[in-house]
């Protein structure tokens, strides 16, 4: 029997922060919608990736971070409707 994934979350309403951790391969455990907005829900993120992010260290590639921008849209949109 396999175990359970323990995870330690980290929400986010920010889209770009949320395109640049799928980006960076991490893990959306889930979607909240509240109202017309979307949090994204990540399991078991690096601070120090939140920390490079909030000082602007962080470097994506720009169509796969367009992909995901495009990604998180449409699955908020989804959710709402």
């Amino acid at each position: 029997m396999a175990a359970n994934k323990i995870y330690t979350e980290y929400c986010t309403t920010d889209i770009v922060l949320g395109a640049t951790l799928k980006v960076y391969g991490y893990e959306i455990i889930r979607i909240d919608i509240n109202r017309n907005k979307g949090t994204f829900v990540f399991g078991n993120v690096d601070d120090n990736i939140i920390q490079d992010f909030d000082l602007g260290r962080i470097k994506v590639e720009p169509t796969e971070f367009n992909n995901a921008i495009k990604s998180l849209t449409t699955s908020v949109r989804r959710m709402i409707k």
